[in-house]
């Protein structure tokens, strides 16, 4: 039993959600790039930095996975943690920018499709993915 669960959950989720707000706004900038025709260089480099990023999510993810997998079997317990709400928020938050990601993806995918040299681009993402 972890006695600072709430703290050490928390801090995790903050640092996730700070990595997908990164990934929100790199995103914003892909699509941005993509609509301007930007050079395939350019994308690329985006691209490769959302790699990056989505390593960093899936690295704080197996460090926290004991302390996820602690949570939710005593997530009953925890309500009365002065934490659970704020970690119950983060979660939520995590969630819509997760969706909100989803949409970007697939409006990148689209926006490949349109352009030329779609193929190689396409591939390309999927390869980062």
């Amino acid at each position: 039993m972890t006695d600072n669960l709430p703290e050490l959950l928390r801090n995790s989720l903050n640092s996730q959600l700070l990595i997908y707000k990164q990934i929100h706004a790199l995103q914003n900038d892909l699509l941005r790039d993509l609509d301007s025709n930007n050079e395939l260089d350019k994308i690329m480099s985006l691209l490769e930095k959302k790699n990056s990023l989505l390593d960093g999510i899936n690295a704080e993810n197996t460090r926290s996975a004991p302390y996820v997998d602690e949570w939710i079997s005593r997530k009953s317990e925890m309500q009365n943690s002065p934490l659970f709400a704020d970690i119950e928020r983060i979660i939520s938050e995590i969630e819509k920018l997760v969706s909100e990601l989803r949409d970007q993806d697939e409006a990148m995918l689209q926006r490949f499709d349109q352009q030329s040299q779609s193929k190689n681009r396409i591939d390309a993402f999927r390869a980062l993915r």
